[in-house]
């Protein structure tokens, strides 16, 4: 009964170590220059999404 409350405390004592939260991946940005209308916007838009970008 003793080694089980000895590995309950130690690993209560020990859990705050193991949560360390993971680093953030790169963000990508994607900038857009146009004097275009609308439909060329929507249509890049709609691109970048059929490619998994959002």
């Amino acid at each position: 009964m003793r080694m089980i409350g000895l590995v309950l405390a130690l690993s209560l004592a020990l859990a705050p170590l193991a949560a360390e939260a993971q680093q953030k991946g790169k963000v990508y940005r994607i900038g857009l220059q146009s004097i275009a209308t609308v439909t060329y916007t929507d249509a890049f838009r709609l691109g970048l999404r059929d490619l998994g970008y959002v």
